[in-house]
């Protein structure tokens, strides 16, 4: 096999399947009002992007941890044993919403949406005998194109797998841990300084409290999109592209979250591989994003080009 294609959701959103992350909201709205409620209320985005879903994984990194605390603080009732423990349970609930919950119901999504059929018009040109790798959890590439599944790498999971599809941030979640200041009274402090002291330290640090922050904390470990991981667990497969002549990026923008995928791939094709990147014709500004990952790529010009997977649907030639 000398060729490969890199299927990205542009090539589900393609063949007319509603798997944007905007198709996720309004998902949500009718099946899962209190997520989207959270994910609204205690995430943020910058205002380049204008919402939260137009690079979702990412802004999944920016959860407001300390709104989140905030709310889950008003669960905390030191009166009786069921009040003390009604935080932590919260604090509990609200983390696998937010993990668990938030892939599970995603999952739900797209197998909704993958049984809409698809026109035929919308197919493209594709080698059934190449390798694939599909960032989509869709199983478009076998339904639609009988592509054998042992040909397909789903480096993130497939639907059917619920929970167990891979959908996050790739920020270091070590970044989001609170540095632990030790505080420590002053050396000639007297007695009765000593124990107002540790009376007043004893205030600050409540232990139900600082389990909500702990666990609160684990989201982003648990959120995160371990890309090197990945790719170490996929050695064998990446050091099998040695022979490819040929790259296809179908639908796939090469964003930041998985731009380490790409890296890899670079790292083992041929060095003079011809690339071929597929572009949403109506959004020039994301043709001239794709030319400034590939110039950092070190993708020489000579060796790619861009095409619209509009113009490819007219060269098919088999169904």
């Amino acid at each position: 096999m000398s060729k490969l294609y890199i299927i990205g959701n542009g090539f589900d959103l393609h063949h007319g399947l509603s798997t944007s992350y905007t198709d996720f909201e309004h998902h949500l709205k009718t099946h899962n009002i209190q997520l989207l409620d959270s994910l609204n209320k205690y995430y943020f985005f910058s205002q380049i992007d204008q919402n939260l879903w137009t690079k979702f994984e990412e802004n999944l990194a920016n959860l407001d941890k300390d709104a989140l605390v905030d709310y889950l603080t008003e669960y905390f009732d030191d009166t009786s044993d069921r009040g003390r423990n009604a935080m932590g349970i919260e604090t509990e609930t609200y983390l696998k919403l937010l993990t668990k919950g938030l892939r599970g119901e995603f999952s739900e999504f797209i197998l909704k949406a993958e049984t809409r059929i698809i026109d035929r018009i919308k197919k493209v040109p594709i080698d059934i005998d190449a390798k694939f790798i599909s960032f989509n959890y869709t199983n478009t590439l076998e339904k639609h194109y009988l592509i054998p599944h042992e040909n397909i790498f789903y480096i993130h999971g497939i639907a059917k797998e619920k929970e167990g599809i891979i959908l996050g941030h790739s920020t270091d979640p070590e970044l989001f841990i609170d540095e632990k200041i030790e505080a420590t009274p002053t050396k000639d402090a007297s007695e009765e300084v000593l124990e107002q002291w540790y009376e007043y330290m004893s205030d600050q640090h409540n232990p139900i409290y600082d389990d909500c922050v702990s666990t609160v904390n684990k989201y982003f470990l648990s959120s995160f999109k371990d890309t090197k991981n990945i790719i170490e667990e996929n050695s064998l497969f990446f050091d099998d592209l040695s022979d490819i002549k040929y790259v296809f990026i179908y639908g796939h923008s090469m964003s930041k979250v998985d731009i380490a995928y790409i890296e890899e791939v670079v790292s083992k094709v041929k060095s003079d591989c011809h690339w071929s990147i597929s572009y949403y014709s109506e959004n020039e500004n994301e043709k001239e994003e794709i030319e400034f990952t590939l110039k950092h790529l070190n993708i020489s010009p000579e060796f790619y080009q861009f095409i619209k997977l509009t113009d490819l649907q007219h060269l098919k030639t088999t169904d």
